[in-house]
């Protein structure tokens, strides 16, 4: 089949995943509703250790669920992944869910209402999502968790094509884009243009998502989210916990001023104006981290984590090196 032969691919990128996620990932998929749609579906194997095509439980989605296939990328990290789910993608829209996505029923159905109706919006997310932490989480946490976990209901459908972020724009969580969108922004990838890492290994980070949405806004499209569009994102144990908490922050913060310089170079003068002289950054760091141990306030030590991205992410992004006693406080937190 020809590019366009289908009206949305799915691309669902996967590592070694926990089956209680990736199967309810697939289910939802294998029952959500296409009436009228060619839709493929397309899993990406990022290299697990054991070989996805595989599993017994993903063999039988794999024979159940029309016009899926399994493509393996051996480069690990969500940035190639997600490059060979989008070289292999012959539909008009590409839609991205992780493996612990779980899109509602009508998902498509009402995508498929919305670009229709607003051709001019390349980039879509879901208005509504639930966040389900399926092995429960320690209460102190839970709500700043489910924000920290995209969890969002938004009451009506807005888009925007301003600049700046703003906050109808979708997070990475279930994003649908316009392929021809998607297929021009990979090419700048392997150009070297984009250099976002995109989560791998240790580092969290969520900069190729918002980076994304920037390009289709230099492009000339727009960005939204629509409560119609609903799913629920599915965290373990494993994640619900301060230390991931925290490297998820930082890995989002981090990478935030990049990602824009990379699309808009003119954002220089405004990370020039937010640049801390080394001296200046690590008096400031290490006093608020000496006050951590006093308050012994989590979301002190949340909003102390992000602090150190959005300035190593300024220093990343204007080519500077990270001052080594702040090399030091990312290293005893583990964030990277």
């Amino acid at each position: 089949m020809s590019e366009s032969s289908f009206d949305y691919s799915i691309v669902i990128c996967a590592y070694n995943s926990d089956p209680r996620l990736l199967g309810r990932c697939l289910d939802a998929i294998y029952n959500i509703n296409t009436v009228g749609l060619k839709v493929e579906t397309i899993l990406v194997d990022n290299n697990s250790p054991v070989p996805l095509n595989t599993v017994p439980y993903i063999q039988d989605y794999l024979n159940k669920i029309d016009g899926m296939k399994i493509i393996l990328v051996k480069e690990q990290g969500h940035t190639f992944a997600r490059i060979g789910g989008v070289k292999e993608a012959q539909g008009k829209h590409i839609v991205f869910f992780d493996d612990d996505n779980e899109p509602d029923v009508d998902y498509l159905i009402e995508l498929d209402k919305l670009c229709k109706k607003y051709s001019h919006v390349t980039a879509w997310g879901p208005g509504n999502i639930w966040v389900d932490f399926i092995d429960g989480i320690d209460p102190s946490l839970e709500a700043y968790g489910r924000s920290v976990f995209q969890e969002r209901h938004e009451p009506y459908m807005a888009y925007s094509n301003i600049r700046t972020w703003q906050s109808c724009y979708p997070f990475g969580t279930g994003m649908a884009v316009q392929t021809s969108f998607l297929k021009a922004y990979v090419k700048l990838q392997e150009e070297g243009v984009f250099t976002l890492p995109g989560r791998r290994g240790n580092l969290l980070s969520c900069g190729e998502d918002v980076q994304i949405v920037l390009y289709c806004l230099r492009e000339g499209g727009s960005a939204g989210v629509a409560p119609e569009l609903k799913l629920k994102h599915i965290i373990p144990a494993k994640r619900a916990n301060v230390d991931y908490i925290n490297r998820l922050l930082y890995g989002a913060y981090v990478c935030g001023s990049k990602s824009i310089l990379e699309v808009f170079p003119e954002h220089r003068e405004v990370l020039e104006r937010s640049f801390l002289k080394a001296s200046k950054l690590e008096r400031r760091a290490f006093k608020k981290y000496f006050k951590l141990f006093f308050k012994g306030d989590i979301y002190k030590t949340f909003d102390f984590v992000s602090y150190l991205g959005n300035h190593c992410g300024i220093y990343d992004a204007l080519k500077r090196p990270v001052p080594k006693r702040i090399n030091w406080l990312i290293k005893k937190l583990k964030l990277a």
